[in-house]
């Protein structure tokens, strides 16, 4: 497996090079930036990983549910996401880790078929056919017998290869999570968990700022490109001369997707110390709302009527907040930034 996955990165496309290199050079950018930049005070970076923990499981809670809500999901979810974001620093990537992940993922699951941290026993759903409704053999997901070993294999090759930089680690990223669903070595949950293994990579990697903006809700924006292009390439990833540029350009575009927002939710924000608590607050409140009210942050804030006033007053002379409408249908909403006329929602 190992002379595979490595020939999937070696031998990209010359016309895809440039595009992979560009996202790359953007996301190392931000990295860069993340890092070198005056940190947000501890309170402020622990409310941005709750809300990221909270938006990263209700997105995962629809997915594939037509929109639906799943408690159990998001509960699980979480729980995963916010062991990776804690303890992703004595983390080891391997076969014991997998399916520790998974057992936390399913844990607040009904019993059924799939069971928390075990491997499927029977052959998994072929998600892609032909017009004429003949199965796909690329698509087809690992032998339940030998999905265990193509699991630890996989796993051992993105270990071996992240800690000897034999390659860039986004690529290393892409290629272990392409080989990981296509492989599908659990009877549900393998999407989700290839998420979470995701932000553990690259949080090991040293993207630190994952933690502080949602990469699930960047993929569950472009989910039908992402999804496409991982058909696509887990089609073509055994083939004499593989290509899966399609899948590192979606995998790479949603990674991108996320660093621009963030860098907009912080971009022009005053240092930590120019801002009382409440202010702190009330940003915080307007990053998981359209737009929010003196009534709303009353509520959510447990602060006087006269005191929710004085903190988007002053956010509003701070260029940070806009206000729309007047009277008791004032509502505020984030400002544009520099350069940008439209409606900053």
């Amino acid at each position: 497996m190992e002379d595979r996955l490595d020939a999937r990165l070696k031998e990209l496309p010359p016309s895809a090079v440039h595009g992979v290199i560009a996202r790359i050079a953007e996301i190392d950018e931000f990295k860069g930036w993340w890092a070198g930049r005056e940190p947000p005070s501890p309170a402020v970076l622990g409310r941005l990983k709750k809300r990221v923990v909270a938006v990263s499981a209700d997105a995962a809670a629809r997915a594939g549910r037509g929109g639906e809500r799943d408690p159990s999901r998001a509960a699980g979810y979480a729980d995963a996401l916010r062991a990776v974001f804690d303890g992703h620093g004595e983390m080891t990537l391997g076969e014991d880790l997998v399916l520790r992940l998974h057992a936390r993922l399913l844990k607040y699951s009904p019993a059924g078929p799939a069971a928390p941290g075990s491997y499927r026993t029977a052959p998994g759903p072929v998600e892609a056919r032909p017009r004429r409704g003949l199965e796909s053999v690329a698509l087809r997901p690992a032998d339940p017998l030998l999905a265990p070993r193509e699991t630890r294999a996989a796993a051992a090759w993105a270990a071996s290869r992240l800690a000897s930089r034999a390659y860039h680690p986004l690529l290393v990223n892409a290629g272990f999570i392409l080989e990981f669903l296509a492989i599908r070595p659990f009877a549900d949950g393998n999407g989700r968990l290839s998420r979470i293994l995701t932000n553990l990579l690259l949080l090991q990697s040293g993207y630190a700022y994952v933690a502080y903006g949602s990469l699930e809700t960047a993929i569950a924006d472009r989910r039908t490109e992402y999804y496409l292009a991982l058909r696509r390439s887990q089609a073509n990833r055994n083939l004499p001369r593989p290509d899966i540029s399609s899948w590192l350009a979606a995998f790479l575009d949603a990674i991108r997707a996320q660093a621009r927002e963030l860098r907009d939710a912080v971009a022009g924000r005053p240092a930590d110390s120019l801002l009382s608590e409440n202010q702190i607050a009330a940003l915080d409140l307007l990053q998981r709302n359209r737009e929010v009210t003196n009534r709303l942050l009353c509520r959510e804030l447990g602060i006087p009527r006269d005191t929710a006033k004085q903190v988007l007053a002053r956010l509003v002379a701070l260029n940070m907040i806009r206000r729309v409408g007047s009277g008791r249908a004032a509502r505020y909403r984030k400002a544009p930034l520099q350069g940008d006329g439209g409606d900053a929602r």
